[in-house]
């Protein structure tokens, strides 16, 4: 079993990266979150969580960010119908949106996905809503707690290929006052610069 790589991107191929462990010569095709794609560093070199899932005519590694992604794919991967590609999908969201939607029963959210309808995004909403912390808050390295808009807002940015850190420090300096929509417009325009 994987459950931790470390080492240098040889290449991308849409959500798959060929990775090849330090120290060694291997290269492994990892299938990897949003929130990956969107932090890849520009060394190339990368660390990640690895969810091995094997069954009797595969095998493949999906890769996360963070060991809170890796178990909400997993939580995502124990519903019935939702197979690995589609939790990455859902995954896409963005961490604290997913978990939002599913705390406040937004089907209409989770259906937005490719590949999930109604009556799946309703099995989500049944069988994870009592599972799933929904009282963690994102904090940013120096300590700051967001509020739950704050954490939806800067999921959505991540996921769109931002810096989390840099984000987390624009989303502090932008008046909490405002409105959703003027803070993620102000947002944009500052991470554009």
């Amino acid at each position: 079993m994987f459950w931790y790589i470390d080492g240098d991107i040889l290449a991308i191929d849409g959500i798959t990266l060929t990775v090849q462990v330090t120290g060694t010569g291997l290269g492994f095709d990892i299938l990897v979150s949003p929130a990956v794609l969107g932090n890849i560093p520009t060394s190339k070199k990368i660390s990640l969580w690895i969810h091995h899932h094997k069954t009797d005519v595969s095998e493949l590694l999906f890769g996360f960010i963070s060991t809170e992604e890796r178990r909400l794919f997993r939580d995502l991967n124990k519903v019935n119908g939702i197979g690995g590609k589609t939790a990455l999908a859902l995954l896409g969201l963005g961490e604290q949106a997913l978990i939002q939607a599913i705390h406040m029963e937004d089907d209409k959210l989770l259906s937005s996905v490719p590949g999930i309808g109604k009556k799946t995004a309703q099995k989500i909403i049944v069988d994870l809503k009592g599972s799933i912390d929904f009282s963690k808050k994102s904090t940013t390295p120096e300590g700051k707690k967001f509020q739950q808009n704050d954490t939806i807002l800067i999921s959505s940015l991540v996921s769109m290929g931002y810096d989390k850190i840099r984000v987390e420090t624009i989303i502090g300096e932008i008046d909490n006052t405002l409105s959703i929509e003027v803070r993620t417009i102000e947002a944009i325009r500052r991470l554009a610069k």
